[in-house]
């Protein structure tokens, strides 16, 4: 015996100070009666591990000298070590168990616990197979081993639960298990199948219910768009853990969520915001808030039309996750809403910038392009500052149409950004106009009010420039695909009027 066994055990006792884990306090073995003589040997040797290893040390060499051979001493012995956090003694005993007798059910469950306590779960996980090697149907081992593997091989714990459920149909704890590993593997769905059996039989107390479980099962719910039912569960469980930040959050979501298309909306609404001040209260730090915390609350205050509010919590959200893109797109959306249009232009581009070149697609150059048409409409603008805005405008649409030659949604807005006088013909915007028909017809792309807008434009141009059949042509185009189109019907009017 090496006499630093119980030097090991003294500093074993603070690493593991915390004590027992839950899981290692469930005895899953059956433990013998533990000899008077030898408890008290046993407590010698606990009594002295941090005051005076040496003593300890004898003493647990002459303990075991006399148990060594008895593996129903040895688990009775072990196991007061193990009750007592002293892992190094515990894991002896659980040692010569093995050598005594290697296939003593107890004895392997002891070793497994053993294991367990030390954090060592792929060798305890062997210990319990060897259980189960020697008894298929043994249930504690099969509950135990599922422990192990949850979060080691998943799929070797999933194998063990579903057996157990066979076995013990009324064990809701396993579904808690299958809940839990299928929350970890993001088969959320799946999760959700196992929480609501789980949920449904457990009692609503604090006591029986794992908040953290019911934690992954609203969360569960909440990415599979499960609203009224998050709301229900956490009308609940919220009682147990008032102050659980993810409880209050996912009230928050699914309040939101049901109020925008509530029959009630704004006393719904005004719920929401009564859901959300756990993000404004103070109660919390701010590190604890994540991204969505933040997206929501932006979006609740777009759809209260607090635009300068909502940019806020865009920003936020962004800062407290860089890697979500697409909110930097939101927030140059909002910007543009609140009439910051510069603002809104260079937020649109470092979003793109951040998706990089070969992410970037058609539809996002055609939405920084839209950008500056507001910008263009602007009367302060000196004929400089105009034509700046307009050559980075068409810059965006040149290579939409670089990387999409069928992208007629190009040409419509580049008309649109060169109507310069929109009382005076003009004619860039006729020729894109004509391009834009061009592309739309040739690719059977657009819709009927792209061409309605196209052909109102140049039927406006030609009855200006006094071109009559061709505003003609124009006109019954334009009111084939919309016959109650006010233009359209007004120069209808007059060219009829020119043909008395």
């Amino acid at each position: 015996m090496k006499k630093n066994i119980i030097r090991t055990a003294a500093l074993s006792a603070l690493l593991f100070v915390s004590g027992l884990s839950a899981s290692a306090q469930q005895k899953s073995y059956n433990v013998p009666e533990l000899n008077p003589e030898f408890q008290a040997m046993a407590q010698l040797v606990v009594d002295n591990q941090l005051s005076d290893p040496d003593a300890a040390n004898k003493n647990f060499t002459k303990l075991l000298k006399k148990i060594k051979d008895n593996k129903e001493a040895l688990l009775a012995v072990g196991h007061f070590f193990l009750e007592n956090n002293n892992y190094p003694a515990a894991k002896q005993c659980a040692n010569y168990i093995e050598k005594v007798d290697p296939v003593y059910i107890d004895g392997l469950m002891f070793r497994g616990e053993v294991f367990m306590y030390a954090k060592q779960y792929g060798q305890a996980g062997q210990c319990f197979d060897q259980v189960l090697a020697l008894d298929e149907n043994n249930v504690i081992a099969m509950k135990r081993n599922a422990f192990v593997y949850k979060n080691v091989n998943p799929y070797v714990a999933i194998e063990q639960l579903t057996k157990i459920k066979e076995i013990q149909p009324d064990y809701y704890a396993a579904d808690k298990e299958l809940g839990d590993i299928n929350y970890n593997m993001n088969k959320y769905p799946e999760a959700v199948k196992y929480y609501d059996v789980y949920y449904a039989n457990t009692p609503k107390t604090a006591e029986a219910l794992d908040i953290r479980s019911c934690e992954n099962y609203l969360m569960s719910l909440f990415s599979v768009q499960k609203m009224e039912q998050i709301s229900q569960v956490v009308s609940e469980i919220e009682p147990l853990a008032p102050k659980d930040l993810m409880i209050r959050r996912m009230k928050f979501f699914a309040s939101f969520e049901s109020a925008r298309n509530s029959i009630n909306y704004e006393a719904d609404m005004a719920k929401v915001a009564e859901n959300m001040a756990y993000l404004t209260n103070n109660e919390y730090a701010d590190s604890v808030f994540i991204f969505l915390d933040y997206q929501y609350a932006a979006e609740y205050k777009k759809e209260m039309n607090d635009i300068p509010a909502a940019i806020e919590f865009y920003k936020k959200a962004i800062s407290s996750d860089e890697k979500k893109v697409a909110a930097i797109a939101e927030l140059a959306k909002l910007y543009r809403r609140n009439k910051q249009y510069d603002e809104a232009i260079a937020t649109y581009m470092e979003y793109m910038t951040k998706l990089g070149d070969d992410k970037v697609k058609v539809a996002d150059y055609l939405q920084l392009a839209q950008m500056y048409l507001p910008i263009l409409r602007q009367t302060t603008l000196t004929p400089e500052q105009k034509q700046e805005y307009l050559n980075k405008g068409d810059e965006a649409l040149v290579k939409a149409l670089e990387k999409d030659p069928t992208a007629y949604q190009a040409w419509l807005i580049r008309a649109q950004m060169n109507i310069i006088d929109p009382r005076t013909p003009e004619e860039k915007p006729r020729e894109y106009y004509e391009k834009a028909i061009e592309v739309m017809t040739a690719n059977q792309k657009g819709s009927e009010s792209n061409y309605a807008t196209a052909y109102a434009y140049l039927a406006f141009y030609n009855v200006q420039k006094d071109n009559h059949a061709e505003a003609r042509k124009y006109t019954d185009l334009l009111l084939q695909v919309d016959p109650e189109h006010a233009t359209g019907l007004q120069i209808d009017k007059y060219l009829k009027s020119q043909n008395k």
